[in-house]
């Protein structure tokens, strides 16, 4: 609170009132707006109270606290120094914040009038990632296959389809991986199903975690479940989740589902960028897998 109070009063440095207090910390509130926009959030209800209350904590109350701050820092070092050299430059940059404060702040404000129609963008993000996984039901209507990535809308997309058809039992998976929280999802709708999992091609990363949520956890004779280090890639809406807690709290979701906690441990000391694929006999003896099938179910016989 000292820190706030003697900015406000300008009994600051001008230079670590104006370097740190606007320029740096406006640059951050540049930098973080992003995530109330889609796709970090998409529900627009609350896309709508996220960008009021940035709007008025961060543009209107955080940023007078900013210039004023500046201002009597300048007043104070006219005082001091009898000099003006710095003087009209941070003025010229408090112009300068204004305008872009301004802009960003005008953008933001701009999401809570679009029309209806002016969607198209969300949905065509939503339709790109439906397109990198599939969830089909067998002509049974007992086991639903999962293929592809674990993206993001992939465990509301399958709550839909088990919804819809309450006679599944069981799901095959078939991924290289993809977002850890759906992974998380995924197992979890499973486990609260009380679904059977069955791997008969391959299962990596996050879909293991979709596996150990299975009530009974079945892997073909050619199936092969990979397990590595968490991450986050470049580019994905997960910036601000850590890959170690997320490792702790699947770590005890294992525990919970039955796996062994020597292997638990294990698994997530291989490196990110490797896969251990361990032995159907270590699979069976850590309780990750309870059967080896020479042959799929029935259901998925067409």
């Amino acid at each position: 609170m000292t820190y706030l109070r003697d900015h406000w009063q300008g009994k600051q440095p001008l230079a670590q009132a104006f370097w740190v207090n606007l320029a740096l910390l406006g640059a951050g509130i540049f930098w973080a707006e992003r995530f109330i926009r889609p796709p970090f959030i998409e529900n627009p209800a609350i896309v709508a109270t996220a960008t009021v209350v940035f709007f008025f904590l961060f543009h209107v109350i955080v940023y007078a606290w900013q210039v004023v701050g500046v201002l009597r820092a300048g007043d104070w070092y006219l005082r001091e120094s009898g000099s003006s050299i710095w003087v009209p430059a941070a003025h010229v940059g408090v112009i300068a914040s204004v305008i872009l404060t301004s802009i960003s702040a005008f953008g933001a404000m701009q999401t809570l009038f679009v029309e209806k129609r002016d969607t198209s963008l969300a949905e065509a993000w939503e339709r790109e990632r439906a397109e990198r996984y599939r969830l089909t039901l067998t002509e049974g209507g007992r086991l639903v296959r999962l293929s592809g990535i674990f993206e993001l809308g992939i465990t509301k997309n399958l709550a839909l389809l088990l919804h819809d058809n309450p006679g599944v039992e069981g799901i095959e998976l078939d991924s290289d991986g993809g977002y850890v929280a759906e992974g998380r999802g995924v197992a979890r709708l499973i486990r609260d199903r009380r679904l059977d999992t069955y791997v008969f091609g391959v299962c990596k990363s996050a879909c293991t975690t979709a596996f150990i949520g299975g009530r009974a956890r079945m892997l073909g004779v050619n199936g092969r479940l990979g397990f590595h280090q968490y991450w986050l890639e470049d580019g994905y809406p997960e910036l601000l989740l850590n890959p170690l807690a997320e490792q702790e709290k699947d770590s005890v979701f294992y525990r919970a589902q039955g796996v062994r906690a020597e292997f638990v441990d294990r698994l997530f000391q291989v490196p990110h960028d490797d896969l251990w694929y361990p032995m159907q006999s270590q699979l069976l003896d850590a309780g990750v897998v309870q059967r080896i099938l020479e042959d799929k179910p029935d259901d998925h016989r067409t």
